[in-house]
This record gives structure tokens, sequence and C-alpha cells, in this order.
């Protein structure tokens, strides 16, 4: 999805996580996480699809990605991407977290985030968080990027291993939250 494109989307939908499409630096970021056994993974607000590709790539060829998105401008672009092993969902990812075994993955490796907590009220927050803890397979992994720590200190709270980063070269810097299980 081209800049314009995108903004016109943001503009049309308040609730999207992002003023920009997520910069190469922060999909490094994010993929440097995800390890050769993480073949089941779930993403909160997959937007344009950016991230969503790059996952691809690397996910092994009997790997599942479950991509949730609410936006349906995105939703169409997501749906461009043929790949048998992505599944896109348009539903709520506090709806979803309530029950992932609907979507038949043996187990959730890692979940990958860019939904707005910001705009999440607290009690919906924390109950995300925590029904993605429960989720999660041994070890699994949740990253989450976002323009402000506000969850952190949540993960921290819920998961054994958390690290916080910064990262400025995207338009506006992400800060990326690592928790692992």
């Amino acid at each position: 999805m081209n800049g314009i494109d995108f903004i016109k989307a943001v503009i049309k939908d308040y609730k999207i996580g992002a003023i920009t499409s997520s910069s190469k630096y922060v999909v490094q970021d994010i993929l440097q996480e995800i390890k050769p056994g993480h073949k089941y993974i779930i993403e909160y607000g997959a937007g344009d699809g950016v991230i969503t590709k790059e996952i691809l790539n690397c996910l092994p060829p009997d790997g599942r990605l479950i991509a949730f998105e609410l936006n349906k401008d995105f939703i169409s672009r997501l749906k461009e991407i043929h790949d048998r092993r992505l599944t896109v969902v348009n539903e709520d990812a506090v709806m979803a977290s309530r029950g992932f075994q609907k979507f038949g993955l043996p187990r959730i490796d890692a979940v990958i985030s860019g939904i707005p907590f910001t705009l999440i009220n607290p009690k919906a927050r924390e109950e995300l968080i925590q029904n993605t803890y429960s989720a999660l397979s041994e070890s699994g992994l949740f990253l989450v990027y976002q323009y402000s720590p506000l969850v952190f200190p949540v993960l921290k709270k819920i998961f054994k291993n958390t690290r916080l980063s910064f990262e400025p070269r995207n338009f506006l810097p992400y800060f990326i939250m690592r928790a692992e299980k």
C-alpha cells in the first residue's frame, strides 16, 4: 500500500494504530525475534500487510499465520496476499483472544501486535494480554510495537521475561516490547 492510500485509510478510521506503514527497520526488529521453531503465529492488527508478508517469508511451509484486522481497506490488501498459510480474520483481537482454539492451530508460538492499545479500555487491554499469555505455548513470544510503552508495565506483570527497545527509524518512532512466557 502506498503512503497516500495508507493515510487515506487512517483518516477514515481513527482506530488504526499507526499513521504510516511500518518501516523496514521495524520489520527487521520484529523478524529477528521470530525463531525457526515459531510455526504458528498470530498477528493482531495486520494493517496493510507489510509485516505479514515478511512473516510469511520466514514461516516454514507447514506453518500458519492468522492475521486479525478490522479495517476493511486493509482486509482487502491482506486478501491480495495469496499464501495458503495465511488466514485473514475480520475480528476484534480482544474477542478473538477469548477462543483461539476455533482457528485450528495446534499451538501458538508467537503473537505479534500493532493494535493501538491506547485505544482499548484498561480492563479489555489487560484481558487481551492475559488471554494471549494463556494461549501461548511454553516459551511463547508476544511482540508489541507501539508509539507508546503504555502496555509495558502490564506485560511485565504477566510475562516472566520482558524487554523494551526503541526504534527511532520509523515515522513516528516505535517502542518494541518483547514478552516471553
